[in-house]
């Protein structure tokens, strides 16, 4: 975890040596600010036990982040390189305040690396397998289920008024169209929960080896498939012209199989979950962020370029 001047979402605002002694933690030092995601706010913190992180998550609900920290908890524990969370004095993986779930992990050593490369795609693309393996026969309801096709009937009924918004509209339509039994097939494949954020931006990196994944506060359950469909789709949208490269596509697929070899059917339905989770991420993108974001066009959307520019290379 890198440190950053910057707190994403506001201030920590904990008596911490109160606060950490909870977690059996003796506090021998103030919050340091860390880089974190959009919905959480993270600090480290030096303690007897070594640094720690201190996560408090804004926006997700109790029930969801102790999802969340039991699976990350598993992974652990079977040698998935996860920090696990520390455990409260209540038994909890997290502790309230104010309302807020705040949890407390090791810190880990490591950079986010400065690009997708193919070796780090094979490495990320292994660690999903690993994941998956691991998790496949995890039951939690806690865990949500993200209803994608709803999210995109939902687009083509939005009032948004972006310039661009009728053609982004109708290319949903024909999708949905076009795709309707496949999209009905991809459902049925082997599911299970998903990362769903396996961006370079969640990696630590020592030397050229992945050392910790970090940040499943984007944890659902859905096709197993759709994770790898995700990966592929930031390592896209890093690229100045949007487009997947081959050699990050075939790395992270490679590394993929060597853990958990695909069906027939989920390598035949790959690219169309990948051009599925860039109309999700562009849908909500576009009806319930860029409207207040004071956005103009749609083509100010990365997702949505994304998924028109590998939409053409298919084509």
């Amino acid at each position: 975890m890198t440190g950053d001047s910057i707190w994403p979402n506001g201030e920590l605002r904990l008596d911490l040596p109160v606060f950490l002694a909870r977690f059996g933690l003796e506090a021998r030092g103030g919050p340091v600010p860390l880089l974190g995601g959009e919905d959480n706010i993270n600090a480290r913190v030096a303690a007897d036990r070594g640094d720690v992180v201190v996560r408090e998550y804004v926006r997700s609900a109790p029930a969801k982040v102790a999802a969340e920290l039991d699976l990350v908890a598993h992974l652990a524990s079977v040698g998935f390189p996860t920090p696990a969370p520390f455990t409260a004095d209540n038994g909890e993986l997290f502790a309230l305040v104010a309302g807020k779930p705040i949890a407390v992990f090791p810190f880990v050593s490591g950079e986010v690396p400065p690009a997708m490369t193919p070796d780090l795609a094979r490495q990320a693309g292994a660690l999903l397998a690993q994941m998956h393996t691991a998790t496949a026969d995890w039951a939690d309801d806690r865990v949500p289920v993200i209803d994608r096709l709803g999210v995109l009937e939902t687009a083509l009924t939005s009032d948004v008024d972006l310039e661009g918004a009728d053609a982004w509209r109708e290319e949903t339509r024909r999708f949905l169209g076009r795709h309707t039994d496949d999209l009905t097939l991809l459902a049925a494949q082997p599911a299970g929960p998903l990362h769903h954020d396996l961006h370079r931006q969640n990696l630590l990196v020592a030397g050229d080896r992945v050392t910790a994944v970090l940040d499943f506060d984007e944890l659902n359950r859905g096709p197993l498939v759709l994770d790898i469909a995700r990966l592929l789709l930031y390592a896209a949208e890093e690229q100045p012209d949007r487009r997947l490269p081959d050699a990050v596509a075939v790395s992270a697929l490679a590394g993929y199989q060597e853990v958990r070899p695909l069906s027939l059917a989920e390598l035949e339905l790959l690219p169309l979950a990948f051009d599925l989770a860039g109309l999700v991420e562009a849908a909500g993108f576009i009806v319930w962020a860029a409207p207040y974001l004071g956005l103009r066009h749609v083509d100010e959307c990365h997702s949505w370029l994304g998924y028109l520019a590998n939409r053409d290379v298919r084509d």
